[in-house]
């Protein structure tokens, strides 16, 4: 290694190296000292790394499962990554999840933010984990209109205001359903100033928390009653492999056209785009072609799933 360069070379390396990493001396200090430039402290640091003179060790300390966040961050280019433990015993998947998606929320969240919450399970459970060192000054809003009363314990009201009250800040909601009967109500109460302007809102959040459903008899609206069964069966002949916010997309992650695009209440896959921080909290075996749809298609920036479904997401196959 030492004959790459002369001696002379090598022993600045040595030097500038033990300057920076022992001493603690910035590369402006070490320039100042050594009568160089700052582009040549640089450019011996990186040499000094190339001759094996430093050696960098990253000590991971969450073991397997941070090593699949940095591959699921490389491999979809996402901003982070949370990866859980897969569910052992009596543990549901839905509160695995939520404690990693809480978590994470609580790392991230800082005055001043908005955090738009979606409909779903999974999202359902957060108020159950969530909590802060102390209050701060955040707001909590809907991106989503209301569930109804036949959404088994999920109403997103609810998992709202609770969330804007364990964090010590404040909830906005939107009222208006989820789904409307036609394409004409859609319209008229899109143009209702209270709904245009909630939605507004929720288009500006900093943070947006939502899980995916899956196109079968377990599906949201399907559960809620709002639509048939002739009329699931017809958004599966779409091609559509899963939603987000009612909307759905195929296998590759494009956006597929149904009849509930002119009846959902709410905002958009596009607009989950252009969030900071567009995060899905989803995981578990129904989930995982979903969840690799959505990743396709680019509509988060942020996934936390359980190790089971990161695995899958990153094998060679996919």
């Amino acid at each position: 290694m030492i004959t790459q360069v002369d001696s002379q070379e090598y022993r600045l390396c040595v030097r500038v190296a033990k300057l920076y990493y022992e001493n603690g001396l910035t590369q402006n200090e070490i320039a100042q000292k050594m009568g160089v430039s700052r582009v040549t402290v640089y450019r011996l640091l990186n040499k000094a790394v190339e001759l094996g003179i430093v050696e960098i060790k990253i000590h991971a300390p969450f073991g397997e499962n941070f090593d699949l966040e940095q591959d699921l961050i490389v491999r979809y280019n996402l901003r982070d990554a949370v990866v859980v433990p897969d569910p052992e015993g009596d543990e549901s998947i839905y509160l695995a999840l939520a404690r990693g998606a809480a978590d994470w929320l609580k790392r991230t969240l800082k005055s001043g933010m908005r955090v738009g919450l979606g409909l779903g399970r999974t999202i359902s459970h957060l108020p159950l984990v969530f909590s802060t060192d102390e209050p701060i000054n955040c707001t909590f809003t809907e991106v989503v209109g209301g569930a109804s009363d036949h959404s088994g314990g999920f109403a997103k009201y609810n998992v709202t205001s609770k969330m804007a009250e364990l964090a010590g800040g404040k909830a906005e909601f939107l009222y208006a359903p989820n789904m409307v009967s036609s394409a004409e109500l859609q319209k008229s109460l899109l143009n209702e100033p209270s709904i245009s302007q909630a939605l507004e809102r929720a288009r500006r959040s900093d943070i947006v928390l939502q899980s995916v459903g899956t196109v079968d008899e377990t599906a949201i609206l399907y559960v809620e009653k709002k639509i048939t069964l002739e009329q699931l069966r017809e958004i599966q002949n779409s091609g559509a492999v899963g939603d987000a916010l009612g909307h759905y997309f195929d296998c590759n992650g494009q956006m597929v056209s149904t009849f509930l695009d002119n009846r959902i209440i709410g905002i958009g896959l596009e607009d989950l785009k252009k969030v900071p921080w567009s995060v899905l909290v989803a995981g578990g075996e129904e989930k995982k072609k979903v969840i690799q749809a959505a990743m396709k298609g680019a509509y988060f920036n942020v996934l936390i799933t359980n190790a089971d479904t990161a695995r899958f997401l990153l094998s060679e196959r996919n």
